[in-house]
């Protein structure tokens, strides 16, 4: 069961390289003199620096430096200060494609976003980076936009990179993206949701039981009309999951499951068209009460009701998902789901290092981490 929290009207509840070219020519002396500085090298046609100029300009090994760039904790504090100046100096910047070809990785953690523009998954990727920050790793991203083909296409993209690790916001991959992730020989999570017996590790909740969830707050109050309001996207698959669980909920409490799909792509608009369509319904038939995919469908039905002559909650029971922050400043203020979103990119970075750092050592077995989504009952959604 998803944890409940009750609130009042206005709840408030972001490599090493093994260049071949030559080294640096002999570095510019102005004198003699017993005095260190930072040692300066003859600037190049192109521009660039080596690794092997890093080094020379350190007095320090090629590997040394390399370490700096991958280990940072494994070199000592003063000899990171010191290649901090001279790499910054210099504008020495590692190169990723050599250091992939060389190690067979590249220093980089690549993660493919569903909907990069929505507050959901801006908390996930803020999550990874955070937790990456420290560990020489960087974040890359894509946008699938719920679609599988560039989800893909984004797999295909990256692998060829060779990337230390995979992190995926979905679970039923395109065969060939099965076939080429099943192929791979590092670290793959797939996070948001939760699936057991997936081959890959596991970093997130059941979409299902939140809509089981949902229909039971609603069912518990002696509705009997309640309907899921699913998003135009057709590949939005977890909010698919979400219905399958109201679904479920609904037929175990010996009623018929109504899943509406919307017809527009603005989720306000999708429920501003909603909410006039209901205003027109024969009250005998309106819906007690409604589950919007997420809480800016709700929002716009929410918004637009006064126009509509409705009366929320009294003439219908309403509920969200994703705990917006325009959620509990709407009047009435919005039931919704709160998902940990920025523990579960958290976590997700966090099995990533795990993994990584466990190399050469024992397999390890794949990571469950299984999360609670919290179910914030707001005015909403509350019987007078």
């Amino acid at each position: 069961m998803l944890p409940v929290t009750v609130t009042g009207n206005i709840g408030r509840s972001v490599g090493s390289t093994f260049d071949l070219a030559p080294s640096v020519e002999t570095m510019t002396q102005h004198n003699k003199s017993d005095t260190k500085e930072t040692p300066r090298a003859a600037r190049r046609k192109t521009g660039t620096y080596t690794i092997h100029d890093v080094a020379n300009m350190a007095g320090v090994s090629s590997i040394t430096v390399s370490r700096y760039f991958n280990s940072p904790d494994k070199v000592s504090a003063a000899l990171r200060e010191r290649l901090k100046e001279i790499v910054d100096s210099i504008g020495y910047v590692p190169s990723q494609v050599a250091g992939g070809l060389a190690s067979g990785r590249g220093r980089v953690v690549c993660a493919v976003m569903q909907n990069i523009a929505s507050t959901t998954f801006a908390d996930l990727v803020k999550g990874m980076t955070d937790e990456l920050q420290s560990s020489g790793l960087q974040l890359l991203l894509a946008n699938a936009q719920y679609s599988k083909e560039q989800e893909e296409q984004a797999i295909r993209t990256f692998v060829g990179w060779h990337p230390s690790a995979l992190i995926l916001t979905r679970d039923d991959h395109t065969p060939a993206s099965e076939t080429i992730l099943r192929g791979l020989n590092i670290p793959i999570v797939e996070a948001w949701g939760f699936v057991p017996q997936r081959p890959f590790h596991q970093v997130g909740f059941p979409h299902a039981e939140v809509g089981a969830v949902l229909a039971g707050h609603f069912l518990d109050q002696g509705c009997q009309r309640i309907q899921f309001v699913l998003p135009m996207a057709s590949e939005d698959f977890r909010a698919k999951q979400r219905a399958d669980g109201y679904a479920s909920q609904m037929r175990k409490a010996g009623f018929k499951p109504d899943i509406q799909v919307a017809t527009h792509a603005d989720d306000f608009d999708v429920g501003e068209k909603w909410i006039e369509s209901f205003a027109k319904a024969p009250k005998r038939s309106r819906p007690e009460a409604v589950i919007f995919s997420n809480d800016n469908m709700a929002a716009g039905a929410i918004l637009h009701a006064p126009a509509c002559g409705v009366a929320l909650p009294r003439d219908c029971l309403m509920a969200g998902f994703g705990d917006a922050a325009i959620s509990a400043r709407l009047t009435p203020a919005l039931t919704t789901v709160r998902p940990p979103r920025y523990q579960i990119g958290q976590h997700a970075a966090r099995a990533i290092l795990k993994l990584l750092n466990a190399e050469g050592e024992n397999p390890a077995d794949l990571v469950r981490d299984e999360f609670e989504s919290e179910l914030i009952v707001r005015e909403s959604s509350r019987r007078r």
